[in-house]
């Protein structure tokens, strides 16, 4: 069993989309607690209720002693979170390689 867990949404993540990818994250954390990352290369856009579950959903990972970490961000979606300061909160990784070898 590996130390993370990979999620990968694509799309939109919006208040729907955002929800059902933090209740996964906590169902993660219950079944067997683990470190997190999300793969962002196919999520086109999030809007801020989907930007919102994404912040609680880091708030439960560390709360449980993990690491929540993006990668594969698009340049719109970088401009979210820095425009947010959100780029200081959540490890943000080029590609998932890179935010595989910093949880390893």
């Amino acid at each position: 069993m590996s130390s993370y867990y990979i999620l990968s949404p694509r799309g939109f993540i919006d208040a729907q989309n955002g929800s059902d990818l933090r209740d996964r994250i906590i169902s993660i954390l219950v079944e067997q607690p683990r470190d997190v990352v999300i793969d962002c290369k196919d999520v086109e856009f999030m809007d801020s209720s989907g930007f919102g579950c994404l912040v609680s959903a880091l708030k439960r990972v560390r709360e449980q002693g993990h690491q929540l970490c993006l990668s594969g961000i698009n340049s719109q979606l970088r401009a979210v979170f820095e425009l947010t300061g959100t780029d200081r909160v959540f490890p943000i990784f080029p590609t998932l390689d890179d935010a595989l070898a910093h949880l390893s």
